[in-house]
């Protein structure tokens, strides 16, 4: 990019970078129809150029032929004229035309496979990213520039891919055509024009900034409508609709206000170009009227000129509404990279090994953990669970029981001491290899909307649809399957929204059977089933954690009186560990918090 065209752009610095790295990261990989889009853009500028010399021509041999029309001499040749010039009419039209459409096809696939690949690079830096990651941030929000953000990117990129060069070349194109017909008319044009750019470039400015804005309050929106929604059972039972309706109008106020500062900012472009358009036809119709009485030039130059002058007008005015576009998608081009370049911090060691055969061993020792705003969760932990033993972890709420969960699956990572699996330090291991050596059961159950055996099937990559039912047969979930629509291809609805929350518990069991990982984490896995259900996958369970590795979170101590060993937690400390008979015994926070529940 020419330093003109930057400054009329108003690139700073770091525009230059994030634009040097999409242009060689994501559209160089597409350049073949590219560059083929560029021929046919210069094909196009060509024939646009090429109607101010046949306007020229058609003028002064018109004006040749006038002084004796009424000939025979001169009607045959103003029929042979018209006969020769109609065609050339016709086909540089159909040049014209088939070079736009062509163009535009190329220079659209190129802008939309490149939004395409970025989109693909935010999702992987997503999953990439810590798990913390997604507490900084609301869902809404990031959601958002997977959203509005890639949809101002692609306009822009469209707009940008179709138009610039397309519209630069043309303006070249007629200057150079103008310049050749009258040299001294086509001077006065090039002197208009330019006097445009610097209230452009203070009008980009102002834009960044008002784009930033908009793009930042859009994602607060999502956010808010998102919990609304999800929300909606609270909403109307607590009668909060008046509440939603203030709070989420206020937002939708705000971004109208936003919106409004930046079509304002937009709409400034097109007067000043088009005030300049209409001095600068002026301009060449008064001097060329007054050259033509002169004899220093002809009628069918000033018609040539001013015939490049009104094709060019537009393509002035579209790329000084491009900067506008141009100034957007640079603001979400920014929120988009940010995404991409986001770096986790927990991650592979370059010679991180295979865990292998994991036989399920798991051991803390001496280990601590803060979360990222220094609040410490867990405080010298020192557990061993071996592998066919229950671990059971209870205690009061915020103890630290789920942060337990999370560190041995190492979406976060400890702050000291070491988890190991078999005898390796877990971050000395893969993460891929780490993770397919557990399963976990949460109370927070995921289920996607698609089908129940698609939902099994997450837990074995590969799963037959017998092994589907086998592990649903287990987890006391193939009755309620057999009894849906379409049975296994019953479709759950978003998050499970057609299931009840048994059910979908019982899919979650039946998910982790299929896996039959070496290690079962299993966060209030029976929390949302009746006491029938919860006897049946119980069952189904005991003969699951044979010769594994379990970790059982619980609040309904009665679950957990089987477990090997119980370790009670309060505010990230084990403040008592035993089996269920000798905590009951020992008349500590085990057995009032089992008191509490039984009275």
């Amino acid at each position: 990019m020419s330093k003109t065209k930057a400054n009329i752009l108003n690139l700073q610095g770091d525009d230059k970078r994030l634009v040097s790295r999409l242009w060689r990261e994501y559209i160089l990989p597409f350049r073949g129809r590219l560059y083929l889009a560029f021929v046919f853009m210069i094909i196009l500028a060509g024939a646009t150029a090429a109607y101010g010399f046949l306007i020229k021509y058609i003028i002064d041999v018109a004006q040749n032929l006038g002084g004796d029309i009424m000939t025979a001499d001169a009607a045959m040749q103003a029929k042979r004229f018209a006969l020769a010039v109609v065609p050339v009419i016709v086909a540089v039209t159909i040049i014209s035309g088939i070079s736009m459409f062509l163009q535009s096809i190329l220079a659209n696939s190129v802008a939309l496979n490149t939004i395409g690949s970025l989109q693909k690079s935010m999702l992987a830096s997503i999953h990439r990213a810590d798990y913390a990651r997604f507490g900084r941030e609301p869902t809404g929000t990031l959601i958002s520039r997977f959203t509005n953000d890639v949809t101002i990117l692609t306009n822009a990129m469209l707009r940008t891919m179709t138009n610039l060069v397309r519209d630069v070349l043309t303006v070249v194109f007629c200057i150079g055509m103008m310049l050749w017909l009258d040299w001294q008319m086509s001077f006065l044009i090039l002197i208009v024009y330019p006097i445009a750019i610097l209230p452009i470039i203070n009008i980009s400015k102002k834009l960044r900034g008002n784009a930033k804005e908009a793009q930042e309050q859009i994602g607060d929106i999502t956010s808010q409508l998102g919990e609304s929604f999800t929300g909606a059972r609270m909403v109307r039972t607590y009668g909060l609709e008046a509440y939603e309706n203030q709070r989420l109008g206020a937002s939708f106020s705000e971004r109208v206000r936003l919106y409004l500062k930046l079509v304002t900012n937009q709409a400034r472009v097109d007067p000043i170009l088009e005030v300049l358009g209409g001095v600068a036809i002026a301009g060449v119709f008064a001097l060329g009227v007054y050259r033509v009485v002169g004899g220093q030039t002809t009628a069918g130059d000033i018609a040539g000129v001013l015939a490049m002058l009104i094709a060019m007008s537009p393509r002035v005015r579209a790329l000084g509404t491009l900067n506008n576009v141009v100034q957007e998608g640079l603001a979400a081009l920014h929120r988009i990279f940010e995404v991409i370049d986001e770096k986790p911090t927990i991650s592979e060691k370059p010679d991180a090994q295979e865990l292998g055969d994991v036989k399920g061993p798991l051991e803390f020792t001496g280990v601590n953990f803060s979360y990222e705003d220094g609040t410490q969760a867990i405080f010298g932990l020192n557990f061993k669970a071996k592998p066919g033993q229950t671990i059971a972890l209870v205690g009061p709420s915020g103890g630290g029981k789920s942060t337990i969960i999370n560190l041995i699956a190492r979406l976060y990572d400890v702050t000291d001491g070491k988890i190991t699996i078999d005898g390796t330090d877990i971050r000395d291991a893969t993460l891929t290899s780490l993770r397919n050596s557990m399963a976990l059961v949460s109370q927070d159950i995921t289920l996607f909307d698609d089908t129940v055996a698609t939902n099994i099937g997450f837990g074995k990559d590969g799963a037959s649809a017998e092994d589907i039912e086998i592990a649903a047969k287990a987890a006391a979930a193939h009755d309620f399957i057999m009894q849906l629509p379409d049975g296994y291809q019953t479709r759950v609805g978003e998050g499970g929204s057609k299931l009840s929350g048994g059910q979908r518990q019982r899919i979650a069991l039946a998910r982790a059977m299929l896996r039959g990982a070496p290690i079962l984490l299993l966060d209030e896995a029976t929390s949302a089933l009746d006491a029938a259900s919860e006897a049946k996958v119980q069952s189904a369970l005991d003969v699951l954690t044979k010769g594994r590795t379990v970790i059982v979170i619980a609040h309904r101590l009665s679950t957990v009186k089987n477990a090997d060993k119980i370790f009670v937690l309060d505010e990230g400390k084990i403040v008592e560990s035993g089996k269920h008979a000798t905590l009951m015994k020992k008349d500590g926070l085990y057995a009032k918090l089992r008191a509490l529940q039984f009275s």
